[in-house]
């Protein structure tokens, strides 16, 4: 009778940390998920923000020259900004992807969605504070070069 409750006390006192483990399991993964889609959105942010201010720039100065000058000057850049601007929907979609997936697992973990809370409301005021500064680069980049097409008609 004592082997098999000392038995029975061991396979219990082994069976909490795995269980344990496996409820941090999903929310690690969550976490690391969104750590991951923060540094993204921030990273791809900031090279759409130098490529637009790079495009605003480029168009400025070609402002009081001739169309062909201008568009030398302005093509590749607003080309380099579209592949940008591309590259950042798919690596972004896929890590909203990934964390949709590791969210759906966390979803049978008690207790974990109030753990990572915080965390998910940071994730979305970076990526949201990220979008904007994008979005706002590329609003006055447009408006420099409609502003650069402007100056040819005279």
């Amino acid at each position: 009778m004592k082997t098999f409750l000392a038995s029975t006390a061991l396979a219990c006192a082994l069976a909490v940390p795995a269980l344990a483990s496996g409820q941090t399991a999903p929310t690690a993964a969550v976490q690391a998920d969104l750590a991951k889609l923060r540094a993204d959105a921030t990273s791809t942010s900031a090279t759409i923000v130098a490529d637009a201010q790079k495009l605003a720039a480029d168009a400025a100065a070609a402002k009081g020259g001739t169309r062909a000058q201008a568009k030398t000057a302005v093509k590749p850049e607003l080309a380099k900004l579209k592949a940008d601007v591309t590259a950042a929907r798919t690596l972004l979609k896929a890590d909203r992807a990934q964390l949709k997936s590791d969210l759906a697992a966390l979803k049978g973990t008690k207790g974990a969605r109030k753990s990572i809370k915080a965390d998910l409301q940071a994730t979305r005021d970076a990526v949201k504070q990220a979008r904007t500064a994008a979005h706002n680069a590329v609003k006055a980049a447009h408006a420099a070069v409609k502003d650069m097409r402007a100056s040819f008609k005279k």
